[in-house]
């Protein structure tokens, strides 16, 4: 819902005032409704552990007083507009249409006027219009409203269509939120995005498919929403495409899928399923088994050629360029024959910053003969925009950090975001690597000294410094990391002034205590293993949780060490989830001053650290993390942690390091 996406996007920014402009842009709302949604909300938090200011001409700013005390109470209304006893007329008019689309797409119903604005508390007149909004709403999916006499109202229409659109209305997000589609868990029930992932990295894979972090999530939506709807009994029309070399390879990627999929659901999948399946794959998806099309080369070059010379900047010879969009393109063609497009999360900030740019692209683009026959949205346009705006930063030069760039919304943007780097810090930074939050590995990390993500990772735990910034490298961002950096030279690994404020004394007292206490500690005085530390620890998780959290837990931990590594040396091991699960942050500790076997590589661990990150808000955790990485290189303090009498002995210890301070 809205108000819940608002609530998230000021605790994302509790650093700054952001305006009602901003986040009506954001959620695509109007200012005004920004504002009774914030006079809600300023009652209702300063009661439960935060205080909403408002300062004039700044906006608005959110400040959490007890962490705890608003991590409960966030958890307990997630979904917000149960708050609203009195609500907006523009906040009723979008809760209607919604509840109407959901009985009319999602679950096929066949509705009574009269029953309708019955159950709606509203006339005929309004609920007339409200239908009206909603036609033109379903008009560019050939979705279409009929009204017959006894039956009712209903929407008819292909399958496809009404998947397309499912998706496009009520799960697609205008933030970068890596894990955002997840909230609609509910909705799918006992569908395993987990699971569907772990298939589609898989097989991709194992087939030289390449996805972006951002179309991983879009196919597994997909996927996800399709198994619902068969299910359900709804199944898709025959699907017709071409059969060339590159369609039949991805078309047994899709039967690969789909036959896991039918085991793991006692599913019996139609053909056409694993058809339209191709399609999605094929139009979000990068084959580099295949080569690229000649016809299609030439195509580009005849536009990059009319690009030179209007802008004299020289981009025909740009090997780069020209490699990134032949692999951008290919599948976007596919997708525009399809009748698919994707959404772009990055579409306002690129509309609103970089204009020129668009309109630049959204002109070039009739050059083409192959997209000139299209009609192309603004979300793909904005993601053509990214690679012109990546060369145009090109164009503007063995003792430096190594950097490695995360970036989950594909090449374009994460080329971006490396030429700006180059231009603010090239004399300081060496990116040596960019890759997806699924690519990160043990050998991906190797000789890292930086990660530089444009995804939240503050959930997960590198034994390298991880700065987080936008892929437009906002003037924040610049000062946020030239800071860091300056920490760098300065011989400090001190990641806090990045991406915390500095922990006073009093605070580092409060954050541990926070997250931990006597009843999440253990020595093991005698012989023990890693499977009985992670058992013992996780029961120690499990307050407030539901029943599947223990299971789901060593499951996440499992998925997040095939990643990359949690032993950070020989002596600490960090498990956590690879996605954040628990309703408040909280940790674990156990000390094995005999050792036990983590793995073949780590035969001696001492000190394990179980994290177990909130899904809402982790305040004051990044501080505990920045505290353990710093451990690593302290070899003396590691051994006065190892041989500690007990809880208390621990704590003293571990807060006098946190604070600066050595034991004695």
């Amino acid at each position: 819902m809205k108000e819940s996406d608002l609530l998230r996007y000021l605790l994302e920014n509790q650093e700054r005032f952001v305006t009602s402009e901003e986040l009506a842009g954001i959620l695509s709302l109007s200012p005004r409704t920004i504002r009774n949604y914030i006079k809600v909300l300023k009652t209702k938090l300063v009661l439960h552990g935060a205080v909403l200011e408002s300062k004039p001409s700044f906006g608005y700013c959110l400040h959490i007083s007890h962490p705890v005390t608003f991590d409960l109470f966030l958890n307990k209304n997630y979904q917000l507009s149960q708050w609203h006893e009195n609500n907006t007329e523009e906040i009723d008019i979008a809760d209607r249409q919604k509840y109407i689309l959901n009985k009319l797409v999602i679950e096929s119903k066949k509705m009574l006027i009269e029953d309708l604005a019955q159950r709606l508390f509203v006339t005929r007149s309004t609920l007339s219009k409200d239908l009206s909004i909603i036609r033109k709403k379903l008009m560019p999916y050939a979705l279409t409203i009929e009204n017959k006499p006894h039956s009712g109202i209903f929407v008819t229409g292909l399958e496809r269509n009404r998947r397309h659109f499912i998706l496009d209305y009520f799960f697609t997000h205008n933030d970068n939120s890596f894990q955002h589609y997840m909230e609609n868990k509910s909705f799918f029930k006992k569908i395993s995005f987990d699971q569907i992932t772990i298939i589609v990295l898989d097989e991709c894979r194992e087939s030289g498919i390449y996805l972006t972090d951002f179309t991983i999530q879009n196919i597994v939506l997909y996927i996800a929403l399709s198994v619902q709807r068969m299910a359900g009994g709804f199944e898709l029309q025959p699907v017709d495409f071409d059969d060339s070399l590159e369609t039949r390879q991805v078309y047994t990627v899709a039967e690969n899928i789909i036959h896991r999929l039918e085991n793991s659901y006692h599913l019996k999948v139609p053909k056409s399923e694993v058809a339209y399946l191709t399609i999605q794959l094929l139009a979000k998806g990068k084959n580099i088994n295949v080569t690229n099309d000649e016809a299609l080369h030439e195509d580009l070059d005849f536009v990059l050629q009319q690009i030179e010379e209007a802008t004299g900047c020289p981009i025909s010879q740009d090997y780069d360029l020209k490699k990134n969009l032949i692999a951008h393109l290919k599948p976007m063609i596919v997708r525009l024959e399809q009748g698919l497009q994707l959404k772009n999360p990055l579409l306002q900030e690129i509309k609103a910053n970089y204009s020129h740019y668009f309109s630049d692209v959204k002109r070039y683009v009739h050059l083409s003969r192959y997209l000139s026959k299209f009609d192309i949205n603004d979300d793909e346009i904005a993601y053509l925009a990214l690679h012109l705006m990546a060369a145009a930063e090109k164009y503007r030069d063995l003792n430096k950090p190594k950097v490695l760039l995360i970036c989950a919304t594909g090449y374009g943007s994460a080329q971006l975001l490396n030429n700006r780097l180059e231009k603010e810090f090239g004399k300081q930074l060496n990116i040596i690597g960019i890759k997806g939050y699924y690519e990160i590995d043990d050998a991906a990390l190797n000789g890292v000294d930086i990660i530089i993500s444009t995804i939240d990772l503050s959930t997960q735990v590198f034994k390298i410094p991880v700065v987080q910034v936008s892929v437009f490298l906002t003037e924040n961002d610049i000062k946020k990391l030239g800071h860091f950096l300056n920490n760098l030279n300065d011989n400090s690994r001190q990641l806090s002034s990045v991406t915390t404020k500095d922990a006073t004394n009093s605070q580092s007292t409060n954050y541990f205590d926070q997250f931990t206490d006597v009843s999440r500690f253990k020595i093991w005085r005698v012989p023990t293993d890693r499977e009985d530390v992670l058992n013992q620890l996780s029961d120690m998780l499990l307050t407030d949780e539901p029943a599947e959290f223990k299971q789901e837990l060593l499951d996440q931990i499992d998925q997040r060490e095939l990643l990359s590594a949690i032993t950070f040396n020989d002596v600490i091991a960090v498990p956590h989830p690879a996605r954040a699960m628990s309703k408040v942050p909280k940790i674990a500790i156990g000390v094995i001053p005999a050792g036990l076997k983590w793995s073949n590589s780590y035969p001696n661990i001492k000190l394990v650290f179980l994290l177990s990150p909130s899904y809402l808000n982790n305040q004051g955790l990044m501080a505990i993390t920045q505290t353990i990485v710093h451990l690593v290189d302290n070899t003396t303090q590691q051994a006065d942690l190892v041989v500690t009498k007990n809880f208390s002995d621990f704590r003293q210890k571990f807060i006098l390091f946190m604070k600066g301070g050595k034991s004695k």
